[in-house]
């Protein structure tokens, strides 16, 4: 006959912890400590009580030791385990907590080891008490064992698996580019095949993007139906997710017809599912569509981001429209959005791009003014825009100022001031720049290294 030990004592003033108990674990967010040694001390305290203390207090304690310190938790159970008291005995919920440490620690032999004591003394076993195991092995891409214990061990112990435990599996699966083992599992716990587990929402999502990471879009999409024929309802998260990847892949009809839906149903866009779109649109050559996306947005009342400015922005500058660009720039300032310095690189790579210097130096001035500093990256656009125009005095120049603005070159900004000099015949500079790299620690590149060993046979 199967016995569980309760893991609520009876008793004991309605709130489960005997008030002296409860004095303790309130001490233990005493100030002075850290979290971790005030749940180490009141675990401690309880223990030492010994049959006056509940097994409801400890497990309470205990589990508090693990939300920090794993190995500090198992220890505090081989201590539990040997005082031997009948009022301390380790229950269901003590070997769970035990389990989910073991696990989490990489001792996947431990938390075995654990379950074992668990059949052994003959507890019911829930399968929240698999999970931690579960996950363990799918993390160790072990999923063909985790598919044995879901689909085989649980049921052999009585224990149905839940959705929660399939739901560990199929992100397993798809983890290990397995997502149409995946979307059979999902059948089988559709068809009642899977334990009385049906899926949800985060069990669909999980093979909707477990499809996509594969790049089989179609599926995916298929997927995406098959969970609204069952009338299970995608949320902002599962909407989103099927938006950005078909943008991605700039299925962008297929992506509107599931923004379209999403809003049927009631779920509203948020500003990450709008940028999706609108970078859909600039990377499969549709601006005006775009910008239509960008009108939408407000109209809706969803507030674009610098994300949103600099995915359009993005798009006419590598299109040679850096007038248009800057005026999506000036359009995001005086809505009173801070451009980042990935904004102002993308605008300074436009400028230099088309060879207007002086607006790229405007550029940087107002970026300085604003208080960003530039970086290595915003360096290199300014070296290549010399470079290009065979300025190579004034890239050079450029190339001096680093230091000025407290950074030291790194490997690419000298591989570009190398690259510049050689081609503009001054190999024996490029050389001495070559070794006054390697002087400073730093190790070349491929195209550095190559021009270091040119250099040698010069």
């Amino acid at each position: 006959m199967a016995r569980r030990v309760p893991t609520r004592p009876r008793g004991g003033g309605g709130g489960g912890v005997p008030r002296s108990e409860g004095s303790i674990q309130g001490r233990g967010g005493r100030a002075g400590g850290s979290g971790a040694e005030d749940a180490r001390h009141v675990f401690d305290e309880l223990l030492r009580r010994g049959r006056g203390a509940s097994i409801y207090g400890l497990n309470r304690a205990l589990a508090d030791v693990a939300r920090h310190s794993p190995a500090a938790a198992v220890s505090r159970y081989n201590r539990m385990a040997r005082a031997g008291a009948d009022e301390v005995t380790p229950d269901l919920c003590t070997y769970s907590i035990l389990i989910g440490c073991c696990c989490r620690a990489g001792r996947l032999d431990l938390g075995f080891a654990a379950l074992g004591n668990v059949i052994k003394k003959v507890f019911r076993v829930e399968a929240i008490t698999f999970a931690p195991l579960l996950k363990g092995l799918c993390a160790d891409k072990r999923t063909s064992d985790a598919m044995d214990i879901v689909l085989r061990r649980m049921t052999e112990l009585s224990c149905m698996p839940d959705v929660f435990s399939c739901t560990i599996l199929l992100k397993g699966l798809c983890d290990e580019n397995r997502s149409q083992e995946a979307l059979e599992l999902l059948h089988m716990m559709a068809d009642d095949r899977g334990g009385g587990s049906p899926p949800d929402v985060v069990s669909y999502t999980t093979v909707i993007h477990g499809f996509f990471k594969e790049g089989d879009s179609d599926k995916a999409y298929s997927t995406y139906h098959e969970m609204l024929d069952r009338r299970i309802s995608p949320n902002v998260v599962t909407y989103s997710s099927i938006i950005a990847a078909l943008c991605k892949a700039q299925a962008m009809d297929k992506a509107m017809e599931v923004l379209n839906t999403m809003v049927k149903n009631g779920v509203m866009p948020d500003c990450m599912t709008y940028n999706s779109i609108l970078h859909g649109y600039c990377s499969s050559g549709q601006p005006k569509e775009a910008i239509g996306t960008l009108k939408k947005m407000r109209s809706d009342g969803v507030e674009p981001n610098v994300v949103t400015y600099r995915s359009l922005m993005n798009y006419l500058c590598k299109n040679g429209r850096c007038t248009e660009a800057r005026k999506i720039f000036d359009s995001m300032t005086k809505r009173g959005l801070e451009p980042d310095i990935a904004t102002y690189r993308t605008l300074l790579q436009g400028y230099a791009t088309k060879g207007a210097l002086v607006e790229m130096h405007a550029l940087l001035d107002l970026m300085v003014r604003n208080g960003i500093q530039p970086d290595h990256h915003v360096f290199k656009i300014l070296i290549c825009a010399y470079a290009k125009q065979e300025k190579v005095d004034q890239a050079m120049l450029v190339f001096s100022k680093m230091r000025q603005h407290g950074l030291n070159p790194n490997v690419v900004c000298y591989g570009t001031v190398i690259d510049v000099l050689c081609k503009s015949g001054s190999v024996d500079d490029a050389m001495l720049y070559f070794e006054q790299m390697i002087d400073e620690g730093l190790t070349p590149n491929i195209f550095s290294a190559y021009i270091g060993f040119i250099g040698v046979y010069i």
